[in-house]
């Protein structure tokens, strides 16, 4: 199924994805790739490229209405409303015949129609890397299709064109590439973060789609024989998916709030894939996982930079306390 358009993210055709690199296929998408090739489990899907993008634009003639609105934007239109023209003509626009059946084909050897699928954006600068679009639960060909091509017109989000304003890039350069993967149920299951801290993994869970303030939390020292410390969190409600293909919070059952989400032999898998993803990219990373309700499998689901702590000094009076920071960008 690898071609100029569309790469696989999982299977024996990672390699061709990873090679692709994230100038290709974006950067969550790279290093997804990079990941399942050490054998970490990711979603089956894959990733629809910057050629794709690029040529979406090349034939819909986006390339002035571009150019035009950001030169009205630098004479002095407002930027909400510049940014807004080029996605409304980036959704006006058809995808090219040759990229929508290769999108179409890469569908239908997930399952085609009926396959339910995540499509979200895959951003290739930082300037570009803000709370992007994603797409849950898509049931068909068409509406996955439609998805990419709101993935590509969101690389005219308003924060993004001032970013990349502000940086110096030239809009015209860029790209948006899409991963598309088949869906982990997590409303029926949980999910939640890892990351290294030295010489445990922390790792914190919730039921449902996301990870919630009163989240399980625990702490996993691998090794052969690994120490696991506990920590059940209230967990009191829990997102889930609502039609249509949205997500709302519903409140935890008694059952739910009394029990951890994940066994000891999930904490020891969660431990193995940090431990890989910090050696591999040799800095700490954050990685944000699922797991399926109907299977039991835990997925990786998105690779993060881990971030340090920030120490702000505030004022009490005449004393100064030292209050630590913990910011995270969940891209």
């Amino acid at each position: 199924m690898n071609s100029e358009y569309v790469v696989r993210l999982d299977g024996e055709a990672t390699q061709s994805a990873v090679e692709a690199g994230p100038e290709q296929v974006g950067v969550k998408a790279a290093r997804l790739a990079e990941l399942a090739r050490e054998g970490i489990r990711v979603p089956e899907g894959f990733a629809v490229t910057a050629a794709a993008y690029r040529e979406f634009v090349h034939h819909a003639g986006l390339g002035p209405t571009i150019a035009q609105e950001i030169r009205r934007f630098r004479a002095g239109r407002d930027l909400v409303v510049a940014a807004a023209e080029v996605r409304s003509a980036f959704r006006d626009a058809s995808l090219p015949a040759a990229v929508a059946e290769e999108i179409l084909d890469a569908y239908d050897e997930l399952g085609g129609d009926g396959t339910e699928v995540a499509v979200r954006c895959s951003p290739v600068t930082s300037a570009d890397a803000l709370q992007d679009d994603v797409f849950l639960h898509l049931t068909s060909g068409a509406d996955v299709v439609a998805a990419c091509r709101r993935c590509f017109a969101s690389l005219y989000n308003t924060v993004a064109v001032g970013n990349r304003e502000a940086e110096g890039i030239d809009h015209l350069k860029v790209a948006m590439p899409v991963t598309v993967q088949r869906m982990v149920r997590a409303d029926l299951g949980g999910s939640g973060s890892a990351r290294g801290e030295n010489t445990f993994v922390r790792v914190r869970a919730s039921w449902g789609l996301g990870e919630g303030a009163d989240a399980d939390q625990y702490s996993v020292h691998p090794g052969a024989r690994p120490t696991i410390v506990r920590h059940c969190g209230a967990k009191l409600t829990q997102t889930v998916y609502a039609d249509p293909r949205g997500t709302r919070r519903v409140p935890t059952t008694p059952a739910e709030r009394a029990v951890l989400v994940l066994t000891d032999e999930d904490l020891q898998e969660l431990a193995r894939w940090s431990v890989v993803a910090d050696k591999h990219f040799r800095r700490p990373t954050t990685l944000d996982w699922a797991k399926d309700g109907h299977t039991g499998a835990l997925y990786l689901l998105e690779v993060r930079p881990g971030v340090a702590p920030a120490v702000a000094i505030v004022a009490r009076g005449r004393s100064f306390l030292p209050q630590t920071r913990l910011s995270a960008q969940r891209a």
